[in-house]
């Protein structure tokens, strides 16, 4: 393998990988620069037609401009090999953008010696400032590739030196005449670009070494996703079967196929098919993290009445909360809206909060169901009593595996996944959940989808 700083580059593929993410930075700035470059070298032709000779810098302008044209053409072939991930042109690409640089660097020095050479055996205060900006604006924008800043600046040193030297050698002249003076000051601008030079390559190389340290830790931590979420669905599915199992048999023993139960034991068995039904969510849940992660949960979305959700959910939560203390009221009259949703997902989404409203309220409060048109928006209600949510809690509220309360000791048990499930999925169905709270007086989480439009509307809207 050649050395990083050399011309000469290997032909492996690591090595041209590296290359090519080189190359693709220093194009990006060719391409993003264009404009400026093209301003300077405008400006500079204009002030050597005026002030020197107009054809020469007709004539320079036009060579700068054909190896601008060619820097262009060999940008968007390394941007598009890049976008591909082919390598197969990396080496021409490196090879012509390296002859190119050469070729314009040329061409900008052979206008700057020629604007000197009119000025005849004197101090050139205007080529030399032209050059500087030049050598300082390869320092600071062509440093991402060392061969290609290297070439350019070595032309850049020749052409400094020349022009000095070529006056001192024509004019004999004196140690202490203006020339030589002009001579050790381009020594010193040189030393100044060089360091200038040094120091955003060691930059850009600090930089590139802190985004591979990145990449690399950022693909560790995939890898580490992948495994927990093979893990937690292999132990998800593992789990599902004695579950089955153990529902199965609280069931059969519930219907009293076993013989009769005294009190006790039906408490116990109340008890048992209490915590089965939550490991069974709990499982299912856990089932919905993964899929979440991998972008693999599937929604079969369908055209579905509001009042018929809202209904189906009162009916099936309405024992459970009474269960507890609590009331359960259903807005009435319920508007005709429909929605384009998951009709499972969502009931269970709602359940979940209708639970957390019993978790979160005391005794003898009321959970109340509505719902609500809001322009084109339809909005579903879940309304406590509770304690509510302090200020700025949102993002531990929908955060996974998070309570507000997450001492050792809870009032309120669950692992809390469920808000962070029910915003994830909402959002897989277009829709959204948000919540208002006032402490001490209850909360309201709401749910959002687009309306869809009856014929009547939709008629109404197409005359308008």
């Amino acid at each position: 393998m050649k050395h990083q700083g050399s011309i000469l580059i290997s032909t492996d593929p690591a090595s041209l990988k590296k290359v090519q993410r080189r190359m693709v930075d220093y194009v990006g700035c060719i391409s993003g620069l264009l404009v400026q470059r093209q301003t300077i070298f405008m400006a500079t032709a204009i002030l050597a037609a005026v002030y020197f000779d107009f054809w020469i810098a007709v004539y320079c302008l036009t060579l700068i401009q054909i190896t601008e044209v060619f820097d262009i053409y060999l940008a968007r072939r390394v941007q598009e090999d890049e976008r591909t991930g082919s390598l197969r042109r990396v080496v021409i690409n490196y090879y012509g953008l390296l002859l190119n640089t050469v070729l314009n660097a040329s061409a900008i020095c052979y206008f700057i010696f020629t604007i000197a050479r009119q000025e005849g055996n004197t101090t050139h205060f205007t080529p030399m400032f032209f050059l500087f900006a030049a050598a300082l604006f390869a320092a600071m924008n062509n440093h991402q590739v060392l061969a290609y800043i290297g070439v350019r600046l070595l032309i850049y040193t020749v052409t400094f030196l020349a022009i000095p030297i070529i006056d001192i050698v024509e004019t004999d002249a004196a140690m202490m005449s203006p020339i030589w003076l002009e001579m050790f000051t381009v020594i010193f601008v040189l030393f100044f670009i060089v360091d200038s030079s040094l120091v955003y390559i060691k930059l850009y190389r600090n930089n590139l070494e802190q985004m591979e340290t990145l990449k690399e830790e950022k693909e560790k931590a995939t890898s580490a996703l992948i495994a927990k979420s093979r893990f937690l669905s292999t132990i998800s599915h593992e789990l599902r079967t004695p579950l089955t199992s153990v529902s199965g048999a609280i069931a059969l023993l519930d219907t009293g196929a076993m013989g009769e139960l005294s009190d006790n034991q039906k408490r116990t068995l109340q008890i048992a098919r209490k915590n089965a039904a939550n490991l069974t969510e709990l499982v299912g849940d856990v089932l919905d993290v993964q899929s979440l992660e991998a972008d693999e949960l599937l929604v079969n979305m369908t055209t579905v009445s509001c009042p018929v959700v809202l209904k189906s959910v009162y009916d099936a939560n309405l024992a459970a909360v009474e269960s507890q203390g609590r009331k359960l009221l259903l807005q009435d009259p319920l508007p005709e809206l429909k929605i384009s949703v998951d009709k499972k997902r969502l009931e269970r989404i709602m359940a979940g909060l209708i639970s957390n409203a019993v978790k979160f309220s005391g005794p003898d409060t009321t959970i109340s169901l509505g719902l609500a048109e809001r322009g084109d928006k339809v909005d579903l209600t879940v309304t406590d009593q509770g304690e509510g949510i302090p200020e700025g809690q949102e993002d531990a509220v929908f955060s996974s595996f998070t309570q507000l309360d997450g001492t050792d000791v809870r009032k309120a048990g669950g692992t809390g996944l469920g808000l962070f499930l029910a915003r994830a999925v909402l959002e897989k169905m277009d829709g959204t959940i948000r919540y208002d709270s006032v402490l001490g007086a209850g909360t309201t989480f709401t749910i959002t989808f687009d309306k869809i439009k009856s014929q009547k509307e939709a008629a109404v809207v197409a005359a308008v």
